[in-house]
Formats: structure tokens, sequence, C-alpha cells
């Protein structure tokens, strides 16, 4: 029983790499509990890279050692990155946080880590690789993608139309949750499509050329614990 047990205690977690939050007026970093505690059910090791000052070694030595990598919600991305200028709707901005992100971005798909990004996360992603954003979806639908309800309950349906999401969630049809006012506009080359909402907004994409190279515009980690469709996404993510 002892020898047994020695021979769990051996066995490394999966390393996950997470890009959170900083607050520039007060320099604090920050992670919301659910992605951590979704990331600890699923027997992985949460690692916090800290956000401080964009330092390319730095990132390539934090993306080195870990497997997979989870770009998390936020603030706006600068318009001024997808060659546009800031738009009446656009919200609050945080240049170190896009610099930073866009980079790791890019380098973890050099060194083919698995990733998955989560709402500002896939707004990231299709900005790394040339594609835009519509800077005020309030400006451009009349469905709502802002809900006034706890994140743990779904808002509104997205129809799945790739490949690879089917595989995942197997329906044509799945119920999300929604804080996003930004959305993809043109989507990056090299990227499929894989979820839409019922007014047309892109709601997830892949990289064709990768494992799992994936961006949702919903909140999965805040319903994952309740909803197998949400927790199978990150089973997905990292490797199940």
């Amino acid at each position: 029983m002892e020898i047994e047990e020695l021979k769990v205690n051996k066995v490394s977690p999966m390393k996950v790499l997470i890009f959170g939050g900083f607050d520039t007026e007060n320099r604090k970093l920050y992670v919301m509990n659910e992605y951590i505690e979704i990331l600890l059910m699923l027997n992985a090791k949460p690692i916090i890279f800290p956000i401080s000052v964009l330092s390319t070694d730095l990132l390539r030595e934090y993306i080195q050692m870990c497997e997979y990598v989870l770009f998390c919600g936020g603030e706006d991305v600068h318009p001024k990155f997808y060659g546009r200028e800031p738009q009446v709707g656009i919200r609050k901005i945080n240049l170190l946080r896009d610099r930073i992100e866009l980079e790791a971005m890019k380098i973890s798909y050099e060194m083919s880590r698995r990733v998955l990004a989560i709402c500002r996360g896939v707004q990231v992603m299709n900005v790394a690789f040339g594609g835009t954003l519509i800077q005020d979806i309030e400006r451009k639908s009349s469905m709502s993608h802002y809900q006034n309800l706890d994140g743990i309950y779904g808002y509104h349906t997205v129809e799945v139309v790739g490949g690879l999401f089917a595989c995942i969630f197997g329906g044509r049809k799945i119920l999300v949750n929604s804080f996003h006012h930004q959305a993809i506009e043109e989507v990056a080359p090299g990227f499929e499509i894989e979820a839409v909402s019922m007014d047309g907004i892109v709601e997830a994409i892949s990289k064709k050329d990768r494992n799992f190279f994936v961006g949702v515009q919903w909140h999965p980690e805040l319903m994952a614990k309740d909803d197998l469709f949400q927790k199978r996404l990150f089973e997905k993510f990292l490797g199940g």
C-alpha cells in the first residue's frame, strides 16, 4: 500500500500556464478562482505568469516549461493592434497586457502548446494572427451578449459549426453564458469557425494546423462544475 501511494505521489500533474488580469493602477495580478478550481479538479497544476514587463525571454521560459496555456478574460484589446482607430463604445484597455499576451499567443503557437483562450483570450488569439474585432457589438446586434445573471447559468445558444466542436459537444446547439461587448469580426487566416450565436457573432475558433489551439467567447470555467459540455471542453484542452 505504501509503495502504491508513493508511485501516485510521484506522478507530475499537467502544468498549465495562466495569463490572467493585471491591475495597472494598483499593480496587482489576479486570476479568478473558477479558472484555478476547474484545473485542479482535472489534476492540472496552475502556474500564473507574473505580468510585470514585456520580456520575450521570460515568456519563452515559462511557455517552454508548461504543456498547456490558458488565456483568461479581461479588458478590451487596443484596436491599433489590428490596424483600426478606437471607435465609440470601446472600454478599458491595458496596453501592457495586450503586448504580453499577443506575444505569448504567438510563442505558444510556435512551441505547439495546447491553448485555450477565453473571452478576451479568443480576441487576443484572433488579433495575434491577423484578424480584426468588432469594437462594440451592442451597436451591431439586437441580441444581448452581456447577461445580468450569474455566470454558472447559460444565457443564449450557440450553434456548433466546426468539426472539432462537433466532436467535443456532439449536438448542434449548446447553451453558453455571455459577458462580452467585443467579438471577432474578420477571422484570422488559418482559423476555422467552431461556433456562432444566433445573430451571427463568432463564438469560437480553432487553428487548423494544431491539435488544440482554441478560443471561445463565453466563460466555460464558470459553468464547468455543473455543465458536462463545458467540463468536456477543459478535458479536451488537457488532452482528454
